[in-house]
């Protein structure tokens, strides 16, 4: 399975989607954070600012900061990301338990806009499936 958002054209519609939902605009109002996701050898940098995903780094340099960091194989990518994803692979809270997906770097703030990052891995979820 070819991960959608690891590409730079879909990721930039993933963007412009995103921007358009509700859902995320709610949950992240007020965050101003820059997430690193880490897809086996692959990052992205993505980053928030008032309820909007302002920018989506395709080549992250060791110069680009964020604030928090989600992390997992290719294998565990594939999976959460499935319409209809295995057990343990259904949600983040899940997927972290089961030691498949790392979260690290500034917990607080990660755990802080929870919300607003579990909404944007549904969304991921949704689009990868279209």
């Amino acid at each position: 399975m070819a991960i959608r958002f690891l590409d730079a054209e879909e990721a930039e519609r993933f963007r412009k989607d995103i921007n358009s939902d509700p859902e995320f605009k709610l949950a992240a109002r007020h965050m101003r954070e820059d997430v690193l996701l880490e897809v086996g050898d692959f990052q992205r940098i993505v980053r928030v600012r008032d309820g909007q995903l302002s920018e989506i780094v395709q080549v992250p340099t060791f110069m680009d900061a964020w604030s928090f960091a989600l992390k997992g194989p290719i294998e565990t990518w594939e999976n959460f990301l499935k319409p209809v994803p295995p057990p343990f692979y259904t949600s983040l809270f899940a997927t972290m338990i089961r030691s498949k997906m790392f979260v690290v770097g500034n917990l607080e703030a990660a755990f802080a806009y929870f919300w607003a990052i579990n909404r944007m891995l549904n969304f991921m979820r949704e689009k990868q499936n279209v």
